[in-house]
């Protein structure tokens, strides 16, 4: 007879019973948690503080959670709603970050707040990771289908299908610049590629092609021929009208994407480049948080003009 461990089920349904509060995915066996040495941030406490963030804003607004947009237990996104009666709302699409080896929609369930209170609808989605065998352009097709996702369902939840935005943070930076550049891939998949308005990266390298640390970007795209495809600022074509590039000053980010944002403009984009003082790596992943950020303030101000 198959013999089932009840301890993590018995420690879910105590925190459930004690606390009200569902466990947020798992990030015990996260590269960042195992290895803190190797990181002069502390993610452990920065994933613990995002879990319980997550809670408080589940626990306060409308909220759908793991709709599927594919059939692998990653390809699922959670969906924030305004309160009350809403219609046409816009729709703003949030990707984590995390070496594309780690993390979870779970954890950023705190994004969602300051947009929901400003009328938009918030979808955090994850995605397929490095560790289980997936690289580029497994992760942007995700991200694709997910819009795709949005693009057919979000009527049904009061958004509008034809006003979405895509920010990321970190490896979700790279993603949201990736279906942001060239907007090909929509009339391909069956969309009117003017329903991807703008898309806000955060705290990215954009060009891949010379960086990498083991288990972040070079599993992310393998080959040289691979890191060429999955570095955005290389492949400028058709891209969004609007764009926000944001940094910390205390990331080492700032070059990259400086130069973004001036590919962009001279593609006729409407970017901005942004930057975040006094703010390092873990701060501007919780910027978009904070409704008195000047990344959310700009960040509302792109996403109101589809109002």
């Amino acid at each position: 007879m198959l013999k089932i461990n009840p301890l993590p089920f018995v420690v879910a349904v105590l925190l459930i019973f004690f606390t009200g509060v569902m466990p947020a995915q798992d990030m015990s066996a996260y590269y960042t948690v195992m290895h803190p040495e190797d990181f002069a941030i502390d993610w452990t406490s920065f994933y613990e503080t995002n879990n319980k963030r997550t809670a408080e804003v589940r626990a306060e607004f409308p909220h759908y959670l793991d709709l599927a947009y594919g059939t692998d237990p990653k390809q699922r996104l959670d969906l924030y709603l305004p309160e009350g009666k809403f219609s046409k709302a816009p729709v703003f699409l949030f990707l984590h970050g995390g070496g594309f080896r780690e993390g979870d929609k779970a954890h950023y369930g705190s994004i969602a707040a300051p947009f929901v209170k400003n009328g938009a609808l918030t979808a955090i989605a994850s995605y397929r990771l490095t560790g289980r065998g997936f690289h580029y352009p497994d992760q942007s097709e995700d991200v694709k289908n997910a819009i795709k996702w949005l693009f057919e369902n979000a009527e049904k939840y009061g958004g509008n299908p034809e006003a979405i935005y895509v920010g990321g943070h970190s490896a979700g930076a790279i993603l949201s610049a990736d279906i942001g550049v060239d907007r090909a891939w929509l009339p391909a998949m069956g969309m009117p590629k003017e329903i991807l308005k703008g898309i806000v990266p955060v705290s990215g390298p954009y060009d891949v092609r010379e960086r990498g640390r083991p288990g972040e970007l070079y599993a992310y795209a393998p080959t040289p021929e691979l890191r060429e495809r999955a570095s955005p600022i290389l492949h400028i074509k058709d891209p969004v009208p609007s764009a926000l590039i944001a940094v910390g000053s205390e990331e080492r980010y700032q070059e990259s994407s400086m130069a973004f944002t001036s590919e962009l403009k001279a593609a006729g984009v409407d970017a901005h480049y942004l930057l975040l003082n006094g703010e390092d790596h873990k701060d501007t992943a919780l910027s978009l948080a904070d409704e008195k950020s000047e990344l959310f303030k700009q960040t509302l101000r792109m996403i109101s003009s589809s109002k």
